[in-house]
């Protein structure tokens, strides 16, 4: 793409994220936490679709550009035609190997940042793609059918990783549109195989594990080698106890580097119920506003 319609030259470390005005309230959130703990790393907005006109309007308030490039969007679209026979804006991920941060953190927007994400990034030394959480069996189930054992296609440890993939840290050029289109017939093939109500999940752990390039993810690091100071992620689909001035304090756990309410969302919209952890998502989404009426929104 043409970097210079987003920076004006290509920027060394940056953040992507994927929304569009129909969870606004959740972007909100997403952008205070943020800012609050990342105010000066640059944050580009990937549109879900064309519905982005209130977040437009915010990109003076939070500081982000917006990506232009409307033909490696619709790449992306394409793509997910072939897996699903619509337009699912999640496949728009695949665009990030294609921007203008020379390395890169992914972020889902149902998600609360609650420290600096730039500690991430030196992981990239030795690995081509760093997620938050993979090699955890019992998600396994939202990528790979218990089929894909069988059909001989990938190793074990391949399928093992199972990575969430709304945690993505990578280098551009580490899994280009041009590399995706090579492999999309053997993905397609996998298809039955994939748990494509997860939308574009198993198809990046495909393109992941067949890249050639090292990979693993920060809970992984941390249970090979406990005495690393790391803070992982925590799934807000648990009560994962109280919260002070939108921090966790808890003596037996690892620092929490995010919360991330994967499915949590969808869940609530179909039952009605509240999601878990409800304060520590209300502490970040009227955080901004907090903030103007003690004094100006210079904290964020």
């Amino acid at each position: 793409m043409n970097t210079t319609s987003l920076t004006g030259v290509a920027r060394r470390q940056g953040v992507y994220f994927i929304a569009n005005d129909a969870v606004i309230d959740i972007a909100i959130a997403f952008l205070n936490s943020f800012r609050r703990h990342n105010a000066a790393m640059p944050l580009c907005l990937i549109p879900f679709n064309e519905s982005i006109q209130q977040l437009q309007q915010m990109r003076e308030r939070f500081n982000f550009k917006i990506w232009q490039d409307h033909d490696l969007l619709a790449s992306c679209d394409g793509i997910s035609r072939q897996f699903h026979g619509t337009v699912r804006g999640h496949y728009r991920k695949l665009v990030l190997w294609e921007g203008p941060f020379e390395e890169f953190l992914y972020l889902d927007t149902d998600t609360v940042i609650l420290e600096n994400v730039a500690p991430v990034f030196p992981y990239l030394s030795t690995h081509g793609f760093i997620t938050s959480l993979s090699h955890i069996p019992h998600i396994r189930k939202w990528v790979w059918k218990d089929s894909i054992v069988e059909c001989d296609r990938l190793s074990p440890e391949k399928i093992a990783f199972a990575a969430n993939t709304g945690f993505i840290c990578s280098r551009r050029g580490n899994l280009g549109m041009n590399e995706v289109s090579g492999k999309l017939a053997e993905a397609l093939e996998l298809a039955p195989y994939m748990e494509l109500s997860c939308q574009e999940q198993p198809l990046l752990n495909y393109l992941i594990v067949t890249s050639g390039l090292e990979y693993s993810s920060l809970y992984r690091i941390f249970i090979r080698d406990r005495s690393i100071e790391i803070a992982l992620e925590r799934w807000g689909g648990i009560d994962l106890g109280d919260t002070v001035e939108g921090q966790f304090v808890h003596p037996h756990y690892p620092r929490t580097l995010l919360v991330h309410w994967a499915g949590e969302w969808q869940r609530a919209k179909l039952t009605g119920d509240s999601i878990c952890n409800r304060g520590l998502w209300d502490f970040y989404r009227n955080y901004d506003q907090r903030a103007a009426r003690d004094g100006g929104l210079d904290q964020l």
